[in-house]
Parts: C-alpha cells; structure tokens; sequence
C-alpha cells in the first residue's frame, strides 16, 4: 500500500505565508540596525552617541507613530495594505543612506524608515491574532514571532559579514528583502475573508480566557517597555564598546589570560554573532510559548525571566568574553520573547480591538527602545560606557514592581465589574 502523499498546501497557507513575511521584514529590519553603528562610526566619523541618537531618535518616531495610527489603522479594509505600505517606505527610506555623508541627513533617513514600520509590524500581528480559537491563535502567533525572531538572526549573520566587503552592500540586501515582503503581501487574502465569524460557543469558551487576558495585559505591556530597553541598550551602547574592546585588543573567547588575536578584528562582524545569538533564542521561546498554555497569566514566567536578564545586562557591562557576551544577549533575547509574546497574545483577547493593541503594543517597543537607546548613549556619555548597564538591575526591579501592582489593580477591578 502506498503512503498518503503529504498534502504542501497547509504549509502555504495565509498565516504561514505571513509568519515568513515576518522572517523577511525582521532580517531587513535587524540588517539596517547592524550597519547603522558602523556606518556611523565609519563613513560618518561619529561615536556611540551619534548611533545611540539615531536608534533612539528613530525609537521615539516609531513610538510616536504606533501609538497615534492605533486610533485609525483598524479601520482599513484590509488591514495588510499598511504593511504594504510600511515595507516600501523603509526600502526608499534606508536604501538612500549610503547615498549621503551628512549626519543630520543619514539620521533622518534611518528615523523616517523606521518610522515607516511601525505600520507594517502591527499588520502582521493583528492579522495572525483574527483566529478565533485561543490555541489556533497561539499557534499562528507562534509562527509568526518565530518567523521573526529568526529574521533578526538572519539579517545581522548577512549584513555584518556583508559591510565588512563593503559598506553599501547590506543596503543591497535590505531591498531584496523588501521586494520580496511586498510580492508576498498581494497574494494574501482578506483575513474577513479567510478567518471568518467566530461561532457563538466559541466566544463563551474563550470569555473566562480572554477577561484574564485583560488583567495581565499592562502588566505584559511593561515587560515589553523593559525588554526593549535591553534592545535598545544592545543597538546604542554595545557595539562602541565592542568596537572600543576590539580596537584594544583585549576581545577574549572566555576568561583564558592572553587575548585571541584572531578575534580582535572586524566588529561589525564579531557584533553580528551576539545579534545572531539574541534572536535565536527569541525563536526558540516563541517556538515553546506557541505550543503550550502552561504560560498563560503566570506572572512567575515574567518575574524569572526579567530577573535573569538584570544579571545579563550587568555582566555586559564588564566582561571581555565573546562567549559570555553571546550567553547574555541569548538572555536578553529569551527576555524579549517573553515579554513579546505575552503583550501580543493578551492584546488579541478583544477581537475589535485587536489591530489597534497590536499598534499601542509597538508604541511601547519603540517607548523602550528610546530609553534604551537615548538613555544609554547619554549615560556611556556622561559617566563612561559601562555604567548604564550597572544601573539595568535597579531599572528592572522598579519594573516588575510596577508589574505586580497593574496586575492586583486589573484583577480587583475585574472582579467588581463581576459582582
């Protein structure tokens, strides 16, 4: 008897199709955020603040665009025609960079184009979030945040490598990613059209789940703003001083006494690994967050999580070592992937609210990376490039602090509007 012949249509299917738009959106995106500090450093003469005003100033852009769009980008027809539209403003955006030597300029350009994504991101999230069922939503989700979080693998394991060939070749790069989202995108249909109605016993099912999604929803939202802070602090301040530890001579593969020599050249390209390390790990959380629900409303997951990652942010403050440096940013990624996936999933519970969350839930990433990255750059700046890492433990406390008291405040409230 011949085996059945194995049906490729479900791996083609509309929120898989999305989740791989998400992989190539995230590698052009996360390839603009590795070139930008050495571009900076090297074709602008600049230093760890010009790149941190960049990331942060593109950071508040984002944020600010977010937060204002969520109160009209749910009222198109079709949600995906603003991914559209923020995926061909970041190419035109970023691709004309390497065309001018002006700070103010190139600074411009890399906010307006980061800016242009905070359209495309909550598209692709609110678009996997129409399914009804919590579990099948989880699963879309999953796909997509793994999508991504492998992206921002992808794209600085290429782009670093690439700007060590030549500086304008990851701008290449970002516009073959972003033709490629774009033909993507125009065979997607209608998510009215796919996802349907959800079903009377559906919604009843789901109520007790979505009113504890409810709760937890600002609570996730903070995890988010802190998780990006870390972000932000990876774009601005390490990579001066990764570039100023290898500039020295005094990278090392762990704690071994004498430097490798072998490893003290090419810092766009040793920073690309650790970037690597951060979103390989973000997708394996995604990939175990997507598959279980043992997660869900468990403030113990974030509190742990936030806890390891005070202590990453800490020891990138003072160690040499290009293996623990990976380790910490794997952390920092898990972190991200926590938070990530717990804000987006809890902002999906209220279905006509949905598209509008997803973008209030990317104001709050570019929020975080704005403290991440202006706040970092200005620290390194005053008090030298190693202390706003000591500073992330105190930070991180105050947050989960705030966390713990949202949380009490949404379950009290809850629980009276029950009564």
């Amino acid at each position: 008897m011949n085996p059945p012949h194995p049906d490729f249509s479900t791996c083609f299917m509309p929120p898989r199709r999305v989740a791989l738009i998400g992989f190539l959106f995230s590698a052009a995106v996360t390839s603009a955020f590795t070139a930008m500090p050495f571009f900076v450093f090297n074709q602008l003469g600049g230093g760890a603040m010009m790149a941190g005003l960049f990331a942060g100033v593109q950071a508040a852009g984002y944020a600010a665009t977010s937060l204002v769009s969520s109160r009209f980008v749910a009222r198109a027809h079709n949600g995906l025609s603003w991914g559209m539209l923020g995926s061909l403003g970041f190419m035109l955006f970023v691709c004309a960079m390497p065309l001018f030597r002006h700070p103010w300029v190139c600074g411009a350009l890399f906010t307006a184009a980061l800016t242009m994504t905070a359209f495309a991101w909550p598209a692709f999230h609110s678009y996997v979030g129409a399914e009804h069922v919590p579990a099948k939503r989880a699963r879309h989700m999953g796909l997509l945040n793994i999508g991504w979080s492998t992206g921002s693998a992808a794209g600085p394991f290429l782009a670093g490598p690439l700007y060590v060939l030549d500086y304008r070749m990851p701008f290449v790069l970002i516009a073959l990613l972003c033709l490629a989202v774009m033909l993507l995108l125009r065979s997607i249909p209608d998510e009215r059209a796919y996802f349907g109605e959800a079903a009377a016993d559906v919604l009843q099912l789901r109520a007790a789940h979505d009113l504890a999604s409810e709760s937890f929803l600002l609570s996730a939202w903070c995890a988010t703003f802190a998780a990006h802070i870390c972000i932000g602090a990876t774009r601005a301040a390490v990579p001066k001083r990764l570039d100023d530890i290898i500039a020295a001579g005094q990278l090392r593969l762990l704690f071994e006494h004498e430097a490798v020599a072998g490893l003290n050249a090419a810092a766009a390209t040793r920073f690309s690994w650790l970037a690597m390390a951060l979103g390989l790990a973000m997708g394996g959380v995604f990939l175990v967050l997507g598959r279980g629900a043992w997660w869900h409303h468990r403030f113990s997951v974030l509190v742990a999580i936030q806890a390891l990652t005070a202590v990453a942010m800490w020891t990138l403050g003072h160690t040499y070592s290009i293996v623990v440096m990976a380790l910490c940013f794997a952390l920092i990624g898990a972190n991200l992937g926590v938070a990530f996936f717990s804000s987006g999933f809890y902002g999906m519970a209220n279905p006509l609210r949905k598209h509008s969350r997803a973008a209030i839930n990317e104001g709050v990433v570019g929020m975080g990376g704005l403290v991440g990255g202006i706040g970092f750059a200005l620290a390194a700046e005053g008090a030298g490039i190693e202390a706003p890492f000591y500073a992330m433990p105190v930070v991180m406390a105050a947050v989960i602090i705030a966390q713990f008291t949202l949380i009490q405040v949404n379950r009290a409230r809850a629980t009276a509007q029950n009564t």
